[in-house]
């Protein structure tokens, strides 16, 4: 994970007036930190995830995908319960992570739909890299199957 970290940090974007950061940076994160998620979500994160975090920390991809403690949540309801959500996009659609499996989820809030982006973190990362960091993107061009929240909500 550390040389997709050290690409993403490491690149900037010319924006009107300035160049700006790809990430940018929004609190670190401590092992103690990660521990504390487990222990609220009740499931283990996957290695690369961890690995990513105490790298880059919180933060956001331009401006688009926000990695938070706050959006570290279990899926209570639907056929993917147990599912956890680590990340928001702008549009506040949630990806997720399914524990024991790895694959990433993402789940629209504009529509009752999932689909998988990943089968692990890394590869999530590393795809996410290849398509410009464009998540909007790449999320909308995925074929979504329905999702039966069932009146779900989100626990911590």
């Amino acid at each position: 994970m550390r040389e997709l970290a050290e690409r993403l940090l490491s690149r900037s974007r010319k924006k009107w007036w300035r160049t700006k950061p790809v990430f940018a940076a929004y609190a670190p994160v401590k092992e103690e930190e990660l521990a504390r998620i487990e222990g609220a979500v009740h499931a283990s994160l996957p290695d690369d995830l961890k690995a990513w975090l105490l790298q880059v920390g919180y933060g956001d991809i331009d401006d688009d995908l926000s990695f938070r403690y706050e959006w570290f949540k279990s899926v209570e309801q639907g056929s993917l319960r147990g599912a956890v959500l680590f990340a928001q996009d702008i549009l506040r659609n949630l990806y997720a992570f399914v524990p024991g499996i790895g694959n990433i989820i993402f789940f629209s809030r504009s529509s009752s739909e999932f689909a998988v982006l990943a089968p692990t973190f890394r590869a999530f990362m590393e795809e996410l890299e290849r398509r410009d960091y464009k998540v909007l993107e790449w999320a909308e061009a995925v074929p979504a199957s329905a999702y039966d929240w069932d009146a779900a909500y989100v626990k911590r």
